[in-house]
């Protein structure tokens, strides 16, 4: 386990003075009919197997379990302190050259961190959290798509207090990714090695009536670029089986300061149109990446429409269809069994300095959520197949996964 630094050292001193001060009143009430409040534990313990086969390059293959452990003291005076472990051990397919998947840490070795340890305080509905956390916004979240989510060190602000909105403000100065055990600056995290930057982002969600909301987002990543994004999303039902939901996002970014990623100016356009029927969707989905520079997205999951299982399809100039069906299978009484599948086809430039070879996707997901006495044991088989155009030196590739996830929480 990597050990913190002083700063560190001092907030979680003052962590456990609260929890020690706390537990006098932890009591829900002088009534001995109530029951004794002691927090939250959350446990969630996950395995997962990852193979990806290359044409050319050496394949990955992992095995792994972990999950984390979390827990939260009840709420004191309006405060609350939170701390997770997170750890990824490895069992069999670990060779060391067969590494780099995302699940285990370098050389395939496992590794253990103390991803969150917050102090929350509120007021009303606005809340304010303190230190290492989960986030969840379109360029800067927790991405849980591997044994661990990332996590970040940040100085949050949310609240709910105004009716129809939701407002958010975080100042976040590290991150730590799926398989570190230490945290990093956000400026390192994307690839701006020696440099200490942090990024303070703002962002406002209005929700006018149900199934409505527009959200708008700015990220300032000092000397390092800016980011305004914005999303739509409505859903119109036209009887009780069949319903339409309308999305657009549009966003851009820009270098400011220094600079330390060098000078770009792109941005992305996308619009999505899902068909409900009963336990069948269908998503037809459009994204445009502008020609001057790659999407720059170190922090989170992409969020564009187009995001796909392995390509984000986000490189300069690429324009990207996809389509997908999904089925949950309900509707013919399995309770707990659905699945999906997403296609994608991308084109991109095929001369200059952004030529990049055109790309196609396939994947396939089965969930299965197992019901009543093992409530929160859920099993995804996932596989994806990758063909890019070898004219311009892609390479095809193949993704199979298997995770098994049984969250706890007590």
């Amino acid at each position: 386990m990597e050990f913190p630094n002083t700063h560190f050292n001092s907030l979680l001193i003052a962590m456990i003075l609260l929890i020690t001060l706390a537990a006098p009143g932890v009591h829900a009430s002088d009534d001995p009919g109530k029951k004794l409040d002691i927090g939250k534990f959350d446990l969630n313990i996950r395995s997962y197997y990852i193979k990806r086969s290359y044409g050319t390059a050496s394949p990955q293959e992992s095995l792994a379990v972990g999950g984390w452990l979390g827990y939260q003291t009840p709420w004191w005076h309006n405060l609350m302190v939170g701390v997770t472990v997170f750890t990824s051990q490895g069992l069999i397919f670990t060779d060391q050259d067969k590494g780099g998947a995302g699940i285990l840490g370098p050389q395939q070795n496992g590794y253990t961190a103390l991803g969150d340890a917050y102090l929350k305080g509120k007021v009303s509905k606005t809340e304010l959290t303190v230190f290492r956390q989960e986030l969840d916004t379109p360029f800067i979240n927790a991405h849980d798509v591997r044994m661990t989510p990332n996590t970040f060190e940040a100085y949050t602000i949310t609240s709910k207090d105004l009716p129809l909105f939701t407002l958010l403000a975080s100042h976040i100065t590290k991150i730590k990714p799926w398989t570190d055990t230490s945290f990093e600056s956000m400026s390192a995290a994307a690839g701006c090695a020696g440099t200490n930057e942090p990024v303070t982002m703002a962002g406002v969600v209005f929700e006018p009536a149900k199934n409505y909301k527009l959200q708008l987002w700015e990220y300032y990543g000092y000397n390092l670029m800016n980011i305004i994004y914005a999303r739509g999303d409505g859903e119109w039902k036209y009887n009780n089986d069949l319903a339409f939901v309308t999305s657009v996002q549009i966003f851009n970014q820009q270098d400011v300061g220094n600079a330390l990623a060098g000078s770009f100016n792109t941005s992305m356009v996308g619009v999505q149109e899902i068909i409900k029927w009963k336990g069948l969707g269908l998503t037809f989905a459009y994204t445009a990446t502008s020609n001057d520079h790659d999407i720059i997205n170190p922090w989170a999951g992409y969020p564009g429409f187009t995001s796909v299982i392995v390509k984000d399809n986000n490189r300069a100039g690429e324009n990207t269809w996809l389509a997908g069906l999904s089925y949950d299978f309900s509707s013919l009484g399995i309770n707990g069994l659905s699945a999906f599948s997403n296609f994608t086809d991308s084109s991109t430039p095929k001369t200059g300095l952004r030529a990049s070879p055109s790309q196609n996707e396939l994947d396939f997901t089965v969930d299965y959520r197992f019901q009543k006495l093992l409530d929160g044991l859920w099993i995804r088989l996932r596989t994806a197949f990758i063909t890019q155009d070898k004219s311009m030196g892609g390479q095809d590739m193949q993704d199979y996964r298997v995770i098994v996830n049984y969250r706890i929480p007590f």
